[in-house]
């Protein structure tokens, strides 16, 4: 079969399955889904439905079957056999990753993993642990995993566990064409099912589970969530961090974990208590993998794959490496709750392990610029002020954007000005009262941030002017400027504001090192991958940084001696 034919037949039932009228079937209700995508996964699910000899599980095909039926043509269901004909397991992850956008996915989590990831993931395990009697695939999904690790252990008995219909019914048509797979699915909630299970044989929990942002999990269920996690993580850790620390609060002597998950608990405040956990577990080996700028389709994350041995009866190592495993590093088992280091995402170490070791936010306060909720009104040149009459005492000299400069302490600040209005009165002034009416008449008043305003043309309760300025989105450099003049910024940079008690010697040393090669190497390693290879910060990431704020002297010569080269 050739790759025209299977693209040809993707297409085909993509159309088929926009064919939706207004009093179309549905399914029950998923979170996030809009109920014309409901609609949409009801034809899918009738769909899935036809292919399968209805030896599933009961609940997972009363889930799949819309009230009324859905009648599926014959030639639909021959271009859906060809998918499954040539890779089923990703033919169909590809087909439910275009029936429904990344966006719409979010809230369930639904990013399917590469198969070189999850192939590469399962190969390391085997290569340094026993076979599993069990496998719990965690947020199975179409089944990725559980094909690959029935390929490796073919005597394991494997759990797939989803509370996504479709996505698991798509595993129960490629199960169908694998009689000798030993999967059984479970269309249920994890924290619940896992809550539930007793298991008798040594378990290795394995996979990809669920990408979720704390914002975007129910709030009726975030307790019990966090209570599941038997204290691990705190709020604001998304669904995956979740399911890891509910795992490893079940996890007995003969079990083992080996999930990828998004790698912000290794330096955020909600990992804490979750980095003390495995640090304690002193008889598991502990081994990080980073899988930095991760894609899942639309979306760049940084993961770690956290892999946990079964209990040995002598201590273990932590050990963190980049995806390659060519760098690597032991981590110390006595450094408590302070956030892990890896290769390429230092923190900035002690050089005497006797001194202070303090997150950035001990020292300084950060928040994002000004958002004017429309710069075309607010932003302009001081000739184009001028020119309109506006008196210098309704506007504020600004810190466009950060470009290059003769050296890292001095980088070129490209100005412009804000018109702030600060107490002005209409009526005052004919021209700004005409700038006022033609930025209404544009809208401008009606965009969500001005129109939150008591008036929406008056900036002056919002002005940020900070004592640093630091550009928020770098491909090479973090730009980090005193702000000796006052500037004040928008939203396109960051702002850093000097605690009271900070010493004018800890200014300097922080500021010099922020501007070295290790202190960017930390601005880089807590900011997120964007496309094209750029990086960008956020306010409380920024805070986590760990410093010494006098101790950067050496900091280079220390920060390398755990680093072993592969």
């Amino acid at each position: 079969m050739n790759y025209g034919s299977v693209d040809a037949a993707r297409s085909q039932i993509l159309n088929w399955l926009s064919l939706i009228h207004p009093n179309a079937p549905t399914i029950d209700s998923l979170n996030g889904i809009s109920a014309h995508e409901l609609q949409l996964l009801a034809r899918l699910g009738a769909l899935i439905r036809a292919q399968l000899k209805g030896e599933e599980p009961e609940p997972l095909l009363a889930a799949l079957t819309a009230k009324p039926k859905i009648l599926v043509d014959n030639d639909i269901r021959t271009a859906f056999a060809r998918l499954v004909e040539h890779d089923a397991v990703i033919e169909l992850a590809n087909l439910y990753a275009s029936a429904v956008s990344p966006v719409k996915r979010r809230a369930l989590g639904t990013f399917f993993t590469p198969r070189e990831y999850a192939q590469a993931i399962v190969d390391g395990f085997a290569s340094r642990h026993h076979a599993p009697a069990e496998v719990v695939d965690v947020g199975a999904g179409v089944g990725i995993f559980s094909e690959i690790a029935h390929d490796k252990w073919p005597d394991a008995r494997i759990h797939a566990i989803d509370v996504n219909p479709i996505t698991l019914g798509l595993q129960a048509v490629a199960v169908s064409k694998r009689p000798e797979w030993k999967v059984h699915l479970v269309l249920a909630d994890y924290h619940d099912w896992l809550q539930r299970s007793s298991p008798s044989l040594p378990r290795l929990y394995l996979g990809n589970p669920p990408y979720t942002r704390w914002q975007l999990i129910d709030q009726s269920a975030r307790a019990g969530l966090i209570k599941a996690a038997g204290g691990l993580v705190g709020a604001r850790a998304n669904l995956s961090t979740l399911f890891l620390a509910m795992t490893l609060a079940k996890l007995r002597p003969c079990d083992s974990l080996a999930m990828i998950i998004p790698a912000g608990w290794m330096r955020a405040e909600y990992g804490r208590k979750l980095r003390l956990f495995l640090r304690e577990q002193k008889n598991r080996r502990v081994t990080l993998r980073m899988a930095d700028s991760w894609r899942f389709e639309q979306a760049i994350v940084d993961a770690v794959l956290v892999e946990i041995s079964p209990e040995f009866a002598k201590s273990q190592t932590i050990e963190v490496s980049d995806w390659s495993e060519t760098r690597r590093m032991i981590l110390s088992r006595e450094d408590g709750e302070i956030p892990f280091a890896s290769p390429g995402r230092h923190f900035l170490p002690t050089c005497d392990r006797d001194k202070r070791v303090e997150q950035l936010s001990s020292f300084a306060r950060f928040t994002r610029g000004t958002a004017s909720g429309a710069n075309r009104f607010f932003v302009g040149e001081e000739t184009e002020w001028d020119a309109l009459g506006v008196p210098k005492k309704y506007r504020r000299k600004l810190a466009r954007r950060l470009r290059p400069g003769t050296d890292s302490s001095a980088p070129t600040v490209e100005t412009s000005e804000l018109l702030v209005l600060k107490g002005y009165q209409t009526g005052s002034i004919g021209r700004i009262d005409g700038w006022i009416a033609d930025g209404k008449a544009e809208g401008v008043n009606e965009s969500h941030l001005c129109s939150r305003r008591s008036r929406w043309f008056d900036l002056s309760s919002e002005v940020k002017c900070p004592d640093v300025i630091v550009s928020a989105l770098a491909r090479d450099k973090f730009h980090v400027v005193e702000n000796s003049k006052n500037l004040v910024i928008l939203n396109n940079l960051f702002g850093l504001y000097w605690k009271p008690k900070v010493t004018p010697a800890e200014k300097t040393s922080i500021l010099a090192w922020l501007r070295s090669r290790e202190g960017q190497l930390a601005l880089r390693s807590n900011s997120s991958v964007e496309a094209n290879g750029l990086h960008r910060l956020s306010p409380k990431m920024m805070g986590s940084i760990i410093v010494s704020p006098l101790g950067v002297t050496g900091a280079e010569e220390s920060l390398n001696e755990n680093i072993l080269e592969g």
